[in-house]
């Protein structure tokens, strides 16, 4: 498991606390295999310690999904592990990569803080194309994976509450029957906060979108990310989004090979 890095941990109709301390049918169980191989002591203890670490690790736990939700996130974490595509949303974008790479710096995916990192510049300059770009290439590594795009236009049209009753549903079992944004934003971090976390927010253009949705580093787990992009480098800053950079133009090469 540690050298592939390939084991997807679910834990199916059991919690967690009973494989990682060994109580009830995992109790029972070792408690017959330490009969059985009275002789290797040391095996069964490296069958204990195994379950300890296995079940102290971030996995899927059935009893806080729906059925059908955690079969296709499970499909999805597989599909990307284990069948790329020849094609990809990167493949032909002109530029893409050298304007991506200030981008996966800041993002510095494997260190285990929370980051918050900011995309700015006029429309149509590219922005979300590189965020979409990044989700393709990272969301894998994440236990959750949100991309919101067109945030801004989504509010207008829905209202900010049906955004974050959209966010709730696609992680909770539960209804998402809120009332108020103050709500939907408590249950947001009690959901995400010991989560590893990947949120993108697309094209965000008030300062309350980034308040209910993003919150502050606390609503999220050890290793997550949250990257956002927007017109308005103002709300950024006012959200004490320290990590930011602003979508440049294409450069000469780049324009002429785009427009050939």
């Amino acid at each position: 498991m540690k050298a592939r890095k390939t084991v997807l941990r679910i834990f199916y109709d059991v919690d967690p606390s009973v494989v990682r301390n060994q109580t009830g049918s995992f109790g029972e169980a070792i408690a017959n295999h330490e009969e059985r191989f009275s002789d290797d002591k040391e095996k069964v203890w490296r069958w204990r310690s195994a379950l300890t670490e296995v079940a102290s690790f971030s996995g899927w736990n059935s009893n806080e999904w729906y059925k059908s939700k955690l079969i296709r996130d499970i499909i999805e974490v597989i599909w990307t592990k284990l069948l790329h595509t020849s094609f990809s949303y990167a493949e032909n974008l002109v530029g893409i990569y050298s304007r991506l790479q200030p981008v996966n710096f800041l993002l510095a995916v494997g260190v285990d803080d929370v980051r918050f990192i900011g995309i700015w510049g006029m429309g149509g300059i590219g922005k979300t194309t590189m965020v979409r770009a990044v989700y393709e290439r990272i969301s894998h590594e994440f236990e959750f994976s949100f991309l919101l795009s067109d945030v801004g236009n989504s509010v207008e049209k829905g209202g900010l509450l049906n955004l974050e009753k959209q966010l709730i549903s696609s992680i909770w079992t539960k209804k998402a029957d809120i009332s108020d944004l103050h709500e939907g934003a408590t249950i947001l971090r009690r959901l995400l906060g010991h989560k590893k976390v990947l949120l993108i927010l697309d094209d965000v253009n008030h300062s309350s979108h980034l308040k209910y949705l993003a919150g502050n580093q606390e609503w999220f787990g050890s290793g997550s990310r949250v990257l956002m992009t927007t017109r308005n480098e103002h709300l950024l800053i006012e959200h004490v989004v320290v990590r930011g950079l602003k979508a440049e133009e294409l450069n000469d090469d780049d324009s002429l090979q785009l427009f050939s």
